[in-house]
């Protein structure tokens, strides 16, 4: 039965997922959504949601549930790019006026309840060091031809100009206080989470954010 409620949910948001963020509204003067390195405030106001589609986690086996769940925040949309548009070959693409991003995978190898279960509010969990990374002061490659969709122009990231920040072994969470995945109307989900960073220097990034969310199943 869990296996087939997950799929349920799982083919629900395959078929309505939608980009329901904030970027464009945002006119607050004392922004709460964002991550703090030191004692400057990244503003991230867009969330996304990623599920893993599949189920051959090697230490596990097979348990009818993903095997990892991503939480995205950044300053710009995103967009899942399986589908290799115009020939970009990274896994996803990018507003033009993304530079700051969070990514944080969080795996069933180190979140047990997850095997039963997907997360839940009022849970905290471990954030694994494979693919987690901040970024900050990055730049957006346009597409050629340009790409666009929902009204923003897509493009590439840019590393060789970008500041990376790498998470040390332990000490990295994601609590999560609100997660409501509307599956009928996914533009009303929303999430509130608190996220610790710590970074390989043994410097802590805190992070927030409280709002809509985009949903990608990958």
């Amino acid at each position: 039965m869990k296996a087939i409620q997950i799929l349920f949910v799982l083919f629900a948001i395959t078929i309505f997922s939608c980009d329901n963020n904030d970027d464009a509204q945002t006119n607050s003067q004392n922004p709460t959504d964002g991550f703090t390195i030191g004692s400057t405030f990244f503003e991230t106001p867009n969330a996304y949601y990623e599920v893993d589609e599949d189920d051959d986690n090697a230490i596990i086996g097979s348990d009818g549930y993903p095997d990892n769940y991503s939480f995205f925040f950044s300053n710009g949309r995103m967009f899942d790019n399986d589908a290799d548009v115009n020939g970009a070959s990274g896994d996803y693409l990018f507003s033009l006026n993304t530079s700051e991003w969070v990514f944080l995978n969080v795996e069933v190898e180190d979140n047990p309840s997850l095997a039963s279960n997907g997360p839940v509010a009022g849970n905290t969990y471990a954030v694994s060091v494979d693919d987690t990374v901040i970024v900050t002061g990055g730049a957006i490659t346009p597409l050629t031809p340009s790409y666009f969709n929902s009204g923003f122009e897509f493009g590439q990231g840019v590393e060789d100009i970008t500041t990376e920040h790498w998470p040390a072994t332990q000490g990295n969470t994601i609590t999560i206080n609100v997660l409501n995945i509307d599956i009928i109307n996914p533009q009303n989900s929303t999430i509130d989470v608190d996220y610790t960073f710590v970074k390989l220097s043994g410097d802590i990034i805190y992070g927030h954010y409280e709002g809509s969310l985009g949903i990608i199943l990958d």
